[in-house]
């Protein structure tokens, strides 16, 4: 085993950590001092701990009446400290005294540094390890102790952590002690505490009795006020759901003014990038408001499935974060029905199928040598394909069945550690089921299923015969892996004369035959709930695709809208099938399945529309969105559903920034200044379609009104991100080398800076001026991203799908991989190497469509495009 590899000996395990630290955000540093009260299980002579940028100035022993002074011994690439006594402590309890100081650090982890508006904070992000950059600590998740924590900060800040406070005192020279109230037993990461000027809501109360705030950066306490209102809301369903009363003692709900990831779940004090908790309800889009609620219920499902019941090690991180965001979705479902949350969870998995699809995908569970490599667990694997496994399972043993063994999970496991195993045994318990027989075919192997769906009439009913094997986005990846059989529980849903039916099968075989009486029409993955792709023969689809929006509920219609734009992709289906499809939701009315529909459309654009037939697809694009835009117009009507203004946005976005329709975006400009004078003027869900629409034509003068708009927006996130990444849709080339200039200065805050630059190699405008920017800056850019941020950048490198470009950029990342960044770059190497390969496979099928229905375009596209 490698250092890097090194995992603590349970011979010495914490209870209780006594902290002291003096901040001094002036000198951006602190100084601080700990007790340790530990439990030795075997006589030792030497305690190591996790450190690292810690100036450690004394450590002490104090067991069985005697004192020893401690010798240190530092190692740097396994990041811990080992205090070597002289004579071994004796078995039972024992106490560590250490004294150290440190660096509020600039990275975006461990007790970090923020300025907002010439103010000063600090704040602390420890997962996934990294409160060893903040104190000395046993920093694996199993070490789970508790924690009393003393700050001294000056009178004129706020100061916040995991519990309430429990006294203060003042101190000579302006400061002030602040003891907090000692937490139950948790894991290091999970400690948090936030110092700055911070104003807080006024407390709100849960049912229950828990008193909740949220607490954000001077001069925003009132952008606090819906997410605390969410907090109570969710709070309140999630202790009806566990039969667990809330396990802490408060929530407060910290913005963060500079946060590498969304949110953090430290129990009392969880904290939040702040476009993930400020808004105000009146002036922000639903989609942001969607995105404070889902958040909320994601971290606070956190206090009971990953703080109270937390995994062993972090092969089983996907235990807390698919859990999470499974039953995240569940909450806000519940509590907000009129949002149809479960479409966007069903339009999320596009993401993990697809890196699901790659060879380089990994298990949702599998090995996690050292901290380093956890670093790359927090994707879309671990979060979205175990929340869709997890929700597969719910769909399978019912969803009674499944709380019932979740409630019994999380009362076994409480304030200890666990393991994926552990919970498939209360699941089985509560439902008579061997859950583990087919859960863990669906956690511990790579890739999912395709199910080849292929029928034939036999009498009046229809047997289809079934056969799966695992998808793969090169279809030529299959030839060199063995063959795979999962256990797919599958829902069949089909129609007849009576109705519409549904046939559950479990296909734990190559293939089956199943028998639909009288159907005339049937769907292999009805309630779109299980995670596995689907290939149905053509004579299958052409009778699905004849009556698909009656036949189908939105949610499954985004579903196979998904499916067969992959298939597309992977060469499983023709361009003329994709096209066909399309047709059968030309009336579509779901908002859901309409923003799928113009990303597809907007992908084909970017990436494999000939500059010579370029006029063409722009005016098949108009003609297709004609009467849905002619019916939704630009102003909400009285009374309009949420749905419908989401949808206005999605389809005024294809046909501006898609079809390019000249009509819509000098519309757009017009709007933009009845905007900028007047907010109200312009429904929110469409204020960044407009803004973003008028920049593609903006010149100089407009692009230093946007620059002045994202500064003077600074205690509004929406607002301020909106005019920050509206400045790379400027089409003008001055602008665009202006925009990758910004990006390395204070302009453009840390945490944005990836996204900045993500947006910019996704546009046809800048994507090269910003290959060759991020190629010559690499080493300037690595410096300042913290790994979560870096590994956004190079996914959004990914991008760039036209050679010889694609080849160059895989080649540029293969040879700066680091250990934070390997897997990502090998994902993304070979999603770039193969969707290089598409563009070149549809470019031409893609250019004879066009031409075949070029007459239809003359007769009408080109006059919608020219004339709207």
């Amino acid at each position: 085993m490698s250092d890097r590899d090194f995992r603590l000996s349970k011979d010495v395990m914490p209870t209780r950590y006594q902290l002291r630290i003096e901040v001094d955000l002036d000198q951006w540093c602190f100084s601080a001092s700990e007790l340790i009260d530990v439990m030795v299980h075997r006589p030792t002579a030497e305690v190591t701990l996790h450190a690292i940028d810690l100036d450690i100035s004394s450590a002490q022993a104090v067991a069985a009446r005697l004192t020893q002074a401690a010798a240190l011994q530092f190692n740097a690439e396994a990041e811990i400290v080992t205090l070597r006594f002289p004579m071994p402590l004796p078995v039972g309890r024992a106490r560590l005294e250490i004294k150290f100081n440190g660096v509020i650090l600039e990275r975006l982890r461990g007790f970090y540094r923020s300025q907002k508006d010439g103010m000063r904070y600090a704040s602390t992000q420890f997962e996934a390890a990294d409160a060893r950059r903040a104190f000395p600590c046993f920093d694996e998740p199993e070490f789970k102790a508790r924690f009393a924590l003393t700050l001294v900060v000056p009178s004129t800040v706020t100061a916040v952590s995991n519990g309430p406070q429990h006294s203060t005192r003042a101190l000579p020279g302006g400061r002030v002690e602040i003891r907090f109230q000692e937490t139950p037993p948790i894991s290091s990461y999970l400690v948090a505490y936030c110092v700055g000027p911070f104003e807080a809501t006024p407390v709100a109360a849960t049912p229950s009795g828990v008193p909740v705030r949220a607490v954000l950066p001077h001069g925003m306490a009132d952008k606090g006020v819906y997410a605390r209102d969410a907090h109570v809301s969710s709070l309140a369903y999630l202790e009806d759901y566990t039969a667990i009363p809330y396990p802490y003692t408060k929530v407060d709900a910290i913005g963060v003014p500079d946060f590498e990831a969304g949110a953090m779940e430290n129990p009392g004090a969880i904290t939040y990038r702040l476009t993930a908790i400020a808004a105000d309800p009146a002036r922000s889009s639903t989609h942001a408001l969607k995105g404070i609620y889902y958040t909320a219920a994601h971290e606070l499902t956190h206090m009971w499935w990953g703080d109270l019941v937390t995994m062993a090690w972090w092969n089983d991180l996907w235990l807390n974060e698919s859990f999470a965001t499974f039953v995240g979705y569940k909450v806000v479902a519940d509590l907000m029905p009129e949002w149809g949350m479960w479409r966007d969870f069903v339009a999320t998995l596009a993401r993990p199928f697809a890196l699901d699809s790659l060879v380089s995908t990994h298990p949702i569970s599998f090995e996690v040598k050292n901290a380093k490599q956890a670093a790359e667990r927090f994707d879309v694997i671990t979060y979205w394909k175990g929340a869709g496994v997890v929700r597969m399972i719910e769909g399978f043993l019912g969803a009674d069945a499944f709380r019932a063994g979740v409630r019994s999970y999380l009362n076994r496991y409480r304030e200890a550690n666990a393991t994926a195993d552990d919970f498939w045994r209360e699941l089985s318990a509560a439902s008579g089921r061997d859950v583990a027989a087919i859960a863990n075919a669906w956690i511990k192997e790579p890739g999912h299923p395709v199910v080849h769906a292929s029928a034939s009439q036999t009498g009046e009913d229809l047997r289809v015969n079934l056969r799966q094997d695992r998808f793969f986005a090169d279809a030529k990846a299959s030839e060199a892996h063995p063959p795979q059989v999962w256990p797919v529980p599958l829902v069949i849903k089909f129609g007849n004369a009576d109705g519409v039916h549904e046939r559950r099968v479990l296909l734990s075989a190559t293939q089956a035959d199943v028998t639909l009486p009288k159907a005339s029409w049937y769907f292999p993955n009805g309630g779109a709930s299980g995670f596995y792709r689907v290939a149905m023969d053509d004579a299958s689809l052409k009778g699905l695709v004849g009556v698909v929006q009656e036949a189908l509920a939105p949610h499954e219609r985004l579903m196979l809208a998904d499916n067969q734009w992959t298939l597309l992709k992977a060469g499983a289906a023709s361009m003329d099938q994709f096209l066909n499809l399309l047709a059968g939701y030309r009336t579509e009315s779901d908002r859901a399945v309409v923003a799928v529909l113009a990303d597809q459309l907007g992908w084909l654009s970017l990436h494999a529309v000939a500059d010579e037939t370029r006029t063409w697809f722009e005016a098949f694009v108009a003609e297709y969105y004609r009467q849905q835009f002619a019916t939704l117009g630009w102003d909400p009507r009285p009374g309009e559903s949420v749905d419908e203004r989401q949808k206005r946005a999605s389809v005024i976005g294809a046909m501006g920034a898609v079809a390019r329709v000249a009509a819509v975006r000098t519309e757009a400009r017009m709007r933009l200044e009845r905007y900028l004078a007047d907010r109200t003027s312009l429904d929110p869900n469409l204020a960044s379609v407009v803004v973003g629409l008028a920049a593609r034509d903006g010149d100089a003068a407009l692009y230093e009104r946007y620059l002045e708009r994202k500064r003077s927006a600074a205690t509004d996130p929406e607002e301020e991100q909106r005019f920050l990444l509206a400045l790379t849709a400027f089409e003008l080339p001055a602008l665009i080398q202006r925009t990758l200039d910004l990006a390395l200065g204070a302009e453009v805050r840390s945490q944005d800076r990836t996204f900045l630059l993500a947006s910019l190699l996704g546009r046809r405008a800048s994507r090269l001026a910003a290959w060759e920017f991020v190629r010559a800056q690499w080493q300037e850019l690595v410096k300042l991203m913290d790994p979560m941020l870096l590994q956004n950048l190079i996914r959004g490198l990914g991008q760039l799908t036209f050679e010889p470009v694609a080849t160059q950029v895989c080649e540029f990342l293969m040879a700066r991989a680091t250990e934070e960044t390997t897997e990502t770059t090998a994902q993304v190497t070979e999603h770039l190497a193969i969707d290089a390969a598409t563009v070149s496979r549809l470019q031409p099928a893609l250019t004879a469509a066009l031409a075949q229905r070029r007459q239809d375009l003359m007769c009408e596209g080109l006059v919608v495009a020219r004339h709207e």
